[in-house]
Formats: C-alpha cells, sequence, structure tokens
C-alpha cells in the first residue's frame, strides 16, 4: 500500500513539488522522468499519477492523460489534488461542465485552496454561471483582501450578475483603501474609475455617474472618452446645452468621429429623421459653420447630404464629388451609396453623376454648380485622370441601378482611357458577377491580379470570383501564391479564412462534392468554437492588465459570437448539406428513379436527358481526376521541399497531423445525418433566433422527425419574423398538409394544439383555400415558386402548378437568384423539363448577361485572353 499522499518521504516529496514546476514550465519530459522516480517506489501514489496522467495531455496523449488520472482516484479518492488534475484534464477538452463537478468535489476536501477557487472562477464566467462567479470571488476576496484582482474581479462579477449598484459599491471600497496611486499605475487608476461610471450608466445611475466623472477628471487618461460618456449621459438627463457644449469640443478633436456628429445633433435636437425644412435649414447652418472650422474634414461635407434634399441637395452633391474625383478615390461609390434608398436623392444621383462624366468627357471641366457658380471652371481645367475616376463611379452608378450594358459601356471606356488601373478591372469584374456572367468575372478579377502579383487583396478577390465560377482547382492555384509553403489547404485553415472557407464549401456543393462542401463549412463551426476557447485566457488577463471596459464588452460579444453573419452563413449551409445527405437515395434507388423518368418522356426529350446524364457523368469523372491530380501534385511538392530542406540543412518545421478525411467521404458516412443537422440548427436557434432562415431549417428538420409542435413552432417563428414571407407560406402549407391525418397513438394534448394552431394560422379557412388566397396574390417569383410547391402538397395537377410557377414570365425588378430558383422548382419539384426549358427561354431575354441563360461577356474574354497569349509567344519566339 502507498502512504497517505502527504505522508511521502523527504525524497520523494521534493520529488513531487519538481514534478508540479517540470509540469508548470512545460518541461515534460523531465516531469515524466521524475514521476516515475516516485512511482517505482510508490506505484499506487495517486497525486503522482494524476500529475503524470497531467504531463500525458501535455504530451497528447490523451487515453492514457485519463487512464493515470482515474487510477490515481481510484487510490486516492479524497486527495484534492486529484480532483483538481481530474478538473485541468477536462477543461483542456473544453468539457467545462464536467470540471466544475471537478473542482466541486475538489473544494470539498479543501475549502480554502485558492487555486482551485480561482480555476473554478474562471469556469464559472466562461460558461456564465453568474451567480456561482459571484460566489467564488466572495471567497477569494474574504481569503486575500490585500490583492487588488479580488476586489475588481468581485466587482465585475457583480456587474455581469446585473447588481450595479453593488459592483460600484465595491469599487468604491477598493478605492478607499488606496492611500496614493503610485506613479506607474495611473493608467491602470484611471481605468477603473472609468469603469465605474460605465457601471453606473448602464444601472441607470446618470447623476452620480455624471458627478463621478466630474470628480475624477483630474485622475482619468482617457479624455476623449470621458467627455464622450458624459455627452451621452447628458443627452440620456435631458441637459442638452451642456451636452452640446461637451460635442462641440469633442469635434474640435476628431471632427471625423461620426459618433460626436450624432451627438451633437441629438443635443440640438435635430437627430430625429425625417427633419422638416426649418430643421434642415438649422442643421445646414451648423454644418456651414463645422466646415468652416474644419474645412478638411470629409464628416463635415459629407453628413449633409444625408438629410438636406431637393436642389440643395443636388448643389451639395456636385460640390462634393469633386474633391474625391480629382484625388482618385476608389471608394467614392461605397461613401454615395446609402444615399440611393431615397427615390428623389437616386434621381439626384443619376443626374449629377451623368452630368459631371458628360462635361468631363466634352470639356475636360466639371459642370457649374446647379444654380450658378462665380467664376465658372475654366475649360480643359482637370486632369485627365479626373475623367478616369468620374468613369469608374458612372459604371458603378449604373450597375447598382441595373443597367448593366451602360456600366458596361462606362467600364470599357475607362479601362481604354487607363489600362493599367487595378480599380477598373475589379468594378467590371462585380459588374459583370452582378449581372449573372460569373466566368467573366473571373476572367477580369484575374487580369486585374495580374497588374499587381504581391497585392494579397487583388488574390483574394480573384480566388473567390473563381471559386463561384467553379474553378476551383484555378482558384486552390492562385490561392497558395500567398500560403506558406503553398499549402494553402491547410494554411488558410490555419488562418481562420472564413470567406475563403464559404466560398469553397459552395462551390464543392454545387458540383455535388457534398463531402467537401461540408468539410468546409463544418470548419466554420470549428473556428467560432476556437473563438470562444481563446476568450478563456483574457478573464485573468483584463483583470491583471485593468482593461475593465473592453474585457466586459468582450463578455457580452462572446454572448452573441454565434450570431454573426459568417455563423449563420456556415452553420445554415452545412444543416443542408445534411438534410441533403438524410434525403438522398441509394445508389440503386436513384438509377431506378432515372430509368422510370426516362421511360416517361417522350423520345425526342429521352435522348436529350441521356446525353445531359452522360454530359454529367463525364463532368464529375474529371473533377475528380483533376483532384486527384491535384493531390498528386501536392504530395510530390512536399516530398520535394523536405529533400530540398534536406539538402540545405534547414531545420524542418513540426510535423502537421495527417488530415484523416482529406476528401470529406468520412463525413459522408455519418449514421445520422438528421441528428448533425438539428444540432447545427438548435445553435442557430439559440444564438440568431432572429434570423428567418433558423426557423426555416428548423422546420425541415422538425418535418422529417415527424415533430409535429416543433415544426409549428418553427412556421409561426418565420410568419412572426415576416409576415409576408414566401418561404414560411410554403412551410405552414406543408405543416397543414402533414398534420391533416395525425398517426395513431399521437396525444390527445397535441391533437388539440394542432387542430387549434392550425385554424389560427389559416384564419378558419381550409387549407386549399388558404393556399388559394396566396396564389391569387402571388407576383414576385419566390411567391410564385412557393404557390406552386404549395400546389403540389395540396394534391393539384402538374399544369396547374406550371401556370402558378411560369405564369406572367419575368416581372420586373425581378433577381437573377429567384429566376434560378424557379428553373429549379421546375426541373426537381415539378419534374418538368418542358417547363424548365420554357423558363429558360423567357429569363434569357430578362438577363441577357447571365452565363447560365447563354448570355455574358465570358466567350469573348476568353477568345481575348487566348489571341494575347498566342502574339505573345509568336513575339517570345521572333
Amino acid at each position: 500500500m502507498a502512504p497517505p499522499s502527504q505522508s511521502l518521504p523527504s525524497k520523494e516529496h521534493a520529488l513531487f513539488r519538481q514534478i508540479v514546476k517540470y509540469y508548470e514550465t512545460k518541461q515534460y519530459k523531465k516531469g515524466l522522468k521524475s514521476a516515475d522516480a516516485v512511482l517505482k517506489r510508490f506505484p499506487e501514489h495517486g497525486e503522482t499519477l494524476a500529475m503524470k496522467g497531467l504531463i500525458c495531455n501535455g504530451l497528447e496523449k490523451k487515453e492514457e492523460a485519463y487512464e493515470l488520472v482515474r487510477k490515481g482516484l481510484k487510490f486516492d479518492l479524497k486527495s484534492h489534488v486529484c480532483w483538481h488534475v481530474y478538473g485541468l484534464l477536462y477543461r483542456s477538452d473544453r468539457n467545462y461542465r464536467e470540471a466544475i463537478k471537478c473542482y466541486r468535489n475538489a473544494l470539498r476536501l479543501d475549502k480554502e485552496n485558492s487555486q482551485i477557487l480561482r480555476d473554478l472562477s474562471l469556469l464559472q464566467v466562461q460558461m456564465r454561471d453568474r451567480e456561482g462567479y459571484v460566489e467564488t470571488r466572495r471567497q477569494l476576496l474574504t481569503m486575500k483582501p490585500s490583492n487588488r484582482n479580488n476586489w475588481i474581479a468581485f466587482a465585475i462579477s457583480h456587474h455581469v450578475n446585473g447588481s450595479h449598484e453593488m459592483a460600484a459599491s465595491v469599487l468604491d471600497r477598493y478605492a478607499g483603501t488606496i492611500e496614493a496611486v503610485p506613479l506607474g499605475e495611473q493608467y491602470e487608476h484611471s481605468e477603473m474609475l472609468m469603469y465605474k461610471a460605465m457601471i453606473l450608466e448602464e444601472g441607470g445611475m446618470l447623476e452620480k455617474a455624471v458627478e463621478h466623472l466630474d470628480a475624477s477628471s483630474g485622475a482619468v487618461v482617457d479624455v476623449l472618452g470621458a467627455r464622450h460618456q458624459k455627452g451621452r449621459m447628458l443627452l440620456a438627463l435631458g441637459r442638452n446645452g451642456e451636452a452640446e457644449e461637451v460635442f462641440r469640443r469633442l469635434l474640435k478633436v476628431n471632427p471625423d468621429n461620426y459618433e460626436y456628429h450624432e451627438g451633437l445633433r441629438a443635443s440640438l435636437s435635430l437627430g430625429a429623421e425625417p427633419l422638416d425644412a426649418a430643421g434642415r435649414d438649422r442643421l445646414e447652418g451648423v454644418y456651414d459653420e463645422l466646415a468652416e472650422l474644419h474645412p478638411r474634414s470629409s464628416a463635415c461635407a459629407r453628413l449633409p447630404l444625408d438629410f438636406l434634399a431637393g436642389d440643395k441637395f443636388e448643389r451639395r452633391l456636385a460640390q462634393y464629388v469633386r474633391k474625391p474625383l480629382r484625388k482618385g478615390v476608389p471608394s467614392l461609390f461605397s461613401d454615395l451609396k446609402p444615399l440611393y434608398a431615397d427615390g428623389d436623392k437616386s434621381k439626384a444621383l443619376d443626374r449629377v453623376v451623368v452630368g459631371v462624366v458628360d462635361e468631363l468627357r466634352a470639356k475636360g471641366r466639371f459642370p457649374e454648380l446647379p444654380g450658378g457658380e462665380d467664376p465658372a471652371p475654366a475649360e480643359g481645367s482637370e486632369d485627365p485622370a479626373t475623367l478616369m475616376w468620374g468613369l469608374l463611379l458612372l459604371c458603378q452608378h449604373h450597375s447598382h441601378l441595373e443597367r448593366t450594358a451602360e456600366a458596361l459601356r462606362a467600364v470599357d471606356e475607362s479601362i481604354a482611357h487607363t489600362p493599367t488601373v487595378v480599380d477598373l478591372y475589379l468594378a467590371k469584374s462585380r459588374i459583370l458577377k452582378r449581372a449573372g456572367d460569373l466566368k467573366g468575372a473571373a476572367l477580369l478579377a484575374d487580369e486585374g491580379r495580374s497588374l499587381d502579383l504581391a497585392d494579397r487583396y487583388l488574390n483574394g478577390f480573384a480566388v473567390k470570383k473563381l471559386m463561384r465560377a467553379g474553378r476551383v482547382a484555378d482558384a486552390e492555384k492562385t490561392a497558395s501564391l500567398f500560403t506558406k509553403d503553398g499549402d494553402q489547404a491547410n494554411n488558410l485553415h490555419d488562418m481562420q479564412c472564413m470567406w475563403y472557407e464559404l466560398e469553397s464549401g459552395a462551390a464543392y456543393e454545387r458540383r455535388g462534392d457534398l463531402g467537401m462542401a461540408l468539410k468546409n463549412y463544418l470548419y466554420i463551426s470549428k473556428h467560432f468554437e476556437d473563438f470562444a476557447e481563446d476568450m478563456f485566457d483574457f478573464h485573468t488577463y483584463c483583470v491583471r492588465k485593468m482593461t475593465l471596459r473592453a474585457y466586459v464588452k468582450m463578455l457580452r460579444v462572446q454572448d452573441t459570437l454565434k450570431g454573426h453573419a459568417y455563423f449563420r452563413r456556415g452553420a445554415s449551409a452545412a444543416a443542408r448539406v445534411y438534410l441533403a445527405l438524410h434525403d438522398r437515395p441509394s445508389a440503386a434507388e436513384e438509377e431506378e428513379a432515372n430509368e422510370a423518368a426516362l421511360a416517361a418522356l417522350p423520345p425526342a426529350e429521352r435522348k436529350k436527358m441521356k446525353q445531359k446524364l452522360r454530359k454529367a457523368a463525364q463532368k464529375k469523372q474529371k473533377e475528380e481526376e483533376e483532384r486527384a491530380a491535384a493531390a498528386a501534385a501536392a504530395r510530390e511538392a512536399e516530398e520535394k521541399e523536405a529533400k530540398e530542406r534536406a539538402k540545405s540543412g534547414k531545420p524542418a518545421g513540426p510535423p502537421r497531423e495527417k488530415d484523416p478525411d482529406p476528401d470529406g467521404s468520412g463525413l459522408l458516412k455519418t449514421e445520422d445525418p438528421l441528428g448533425e443537422a438539428k444540432k447545427l440548427v438548435d445553435a442557430l436557434l439559440e444564438h440568431a433566433g432572429g434570423w428567418e432562415e433558423s426557423h426555416l431549417l428548423a422546420f425541415e428538420v422538425a418535418r422529417r422527425k415527424g415533430k409535429h409542435l416543433l415544426a409549428l413552432r418553427a412556421v409561426k417563428k418565420a410568419l412572426k419574423l415576416d409576415p409576408g414571407s414566401a418561404p414560411a407560406h410554403r412551410n405552414a402549407v406543408l405543416f397543414l398538409v402533414a398534420t391533416r391525418a395525425l398517426p395513431e397513438g399521437t396525444p390527445a394534448a397535441v391533437r388539440d394544439v394542432v387542430a387549434s394552431e392550425s385554424k389560427a394560422l389559416t384564419g378558419g379557412a381550409s387549407a386549399a383555400d388558404f393556399h388559394a388566397a396566396f396564389v391569387k396574390r402571388a407576383r414576385t417569383l419566390p411567391e410564385r415558386c412557393a404557390a406552386a410547391e404549395g400546389l403540389l402538397a395540396l394534391g393539384a395537377g402538374a399544369p396547374e402548378a406550371r401556370k402558378a410557377l411560369l405564369g406572367g414570365g419575368v416581372p420586373a425588378g425581378a433577381k437573377l437568384g429567384e429566376a434560378l430558383e424557379v428553373e429549379r422548382v421546375a426541373a426537381e419539384v415539378l419534374k418538368d423539363p418542358s417547363a424548365a426549358e420554357e423558363w429558360r427561354a423567357a429569363a434569357a431575354a430578362a438577363f441577357p448577361f447571365s452565363e447560365h441563360f447563354e448570355g455574358g461577356e465570358w466567350k469573348a474574354l476568353e477568345e481575348k485572353r487566348a489571341a494575347e497569349a498566342k502574339a505573345e509567344a509568336e513575339a517570345a519566339r521572333a
């Protein structure tokens, strides 16, 4: 038997202390050696076994680590060290709930162990156990009240728990212990004072907060932050005169800060939109004064465009665009883009932009300002480059208004004027992409990239456009130009490059490679887990460095982290892939269905369909060959690099862990794709409940699982977010059809809820009448898709569904993506190839630049590129 854990002989006890030291300094091999020396004499010493397991965990020997720690606990169940180590093991694997249980067991054995209490408090704040966090920090403060960090953390615990008065009181108690602020701690003291003001403001104690800031003004280092906070609180208290003085002082320091401008407008009672004529005139006077005080401020010149109207707006706009056009500011259109939301301003923009370019083109000068200008600009007074930047603005203007032909003419003229400006190629690429010519957009993006091969942004822009054009191999090759050792597959994932993973996943999904698509989408979910884990270290760092306001903001960001657009897009796309895997028939069923579909077609269409299927098979085979070739090339490059390193004597980097599923095929073999989809959808519902797509996906999962009440909830939530949503109406119809006859054994309570809620959903009408009313008012393409799908679900014939889908042709204002969805519904839902062909013909006229409908410039661009390459080759030979 081993002796009690606290009574090791002095030699072994010293070795045990060395083990702990080696672990803390990450000298794992020395730690193992010392542990083995102790265990040689006392093989059943629980704490040594536990520490050896912790060291094995540091060496990535997970299974052995857990086995050793459990063995140590078995031999010494009443050791707080063993339980603490077990908790550390769980924490390293992000199993925080189990880690908390272990820490609590350790504290039962050693109630006043400050290290375990600190570790427990970190997990509690990470898991948002706010009440537990308050209690743990109270115990730590009670044990060691002389430690500043204990006071600050205790105040934070009350703040995040919503006890603002208590948090402010704790800070006051701590401040009372400070006799004089040391010379090197002015910043930390200032942050504590500002943090107290933040607590008072959030607790609604505005008068106290203002008084606190006034009393602390001499000790606060962040002067601008304190003034801004004071200005906000004065506005909330209705003390607008004082607030105006504060914001005017702030604008003297930084006239381009938009928050200061918003504060000034609010203090003048001119912040609400829309303003009446008197309010606009008054605010215009304010900005004339500010522009005179700050003639170089872009914000003072730009902000009047937001509230002016009519002739004054047009004159101010014509004046505003001159400076950025002269200086060559490519982002001018992005600056003006919000103004297009107002119809009258959009028309004024059209007049001004077209007028400016016409005058520059004809006379080399800006036109006179509306209302006259004295003196008039001299003819030919502008630099020729001004016309080129004006044409860039014009093409972006036309593209935004969906005048693709005019936009292309303007951008082609600008490229002919100055063919070496990269922004022109990017603009044309965006125009073609917006018009549906993805191949042409990729060619233009690649041409723009070739003008500056050292620019990472241009490289990324070209990669994105190549992905969207389906040129995945070219995109990956281009991306590898800016990755370490050309290993773009791993390097971009290591850098958490989520735009690349989204585009790559979508490209593979379009090709039908669901494994690789899913692999890229799931990387994004993993990144967000890593973000949350990376924040763990800041719980101690921020308290130690006293960056308290930033720390609290970080906690709030972490609470809403998975509501970010990247997570929503990645999780929703992955969930849809899992649903597709769940719905996908077996190979035999698919072949049988294809044969049945072919047999039902007329001979001519059957022949066309066979050719189409043959081409699809050939394309798939070609893609697989390309991927195999790319993988072989990567392996060859890796081997070549290893040989070169060995030859040059350069040290090799740490070996990268081999990817166990390089092509994503393992993900396709998941036993429960619907269960995996549900996990992602649950995360979306929790963190992005205000996003309609979350509830649309929740309905799809619940419908497949036969969970009628969950499906009903999803339908109601989606309709609440957008009562006019076509996809939500489609789901409502599918729900009504699915619950017409509930299966035997359905509880009476469920039947009653479904019946009452269905009646409320339809307003007492039958499902058929409910949908008939929707079909009657359906005008947009999404509404027509929902109408056709609903008719089929209700048992209507294919001709009626076809009429609902295609009737009326392409409406004005229809988007290209909507047109593509109509074609998909015709082909896959209605299973009517002739309807799909009819729609393609109609859509081709409405979207003449879309490559999908046999339009676009990509063929001409490819021919031009081929001709240039041929000319270069001939010149080289000559």
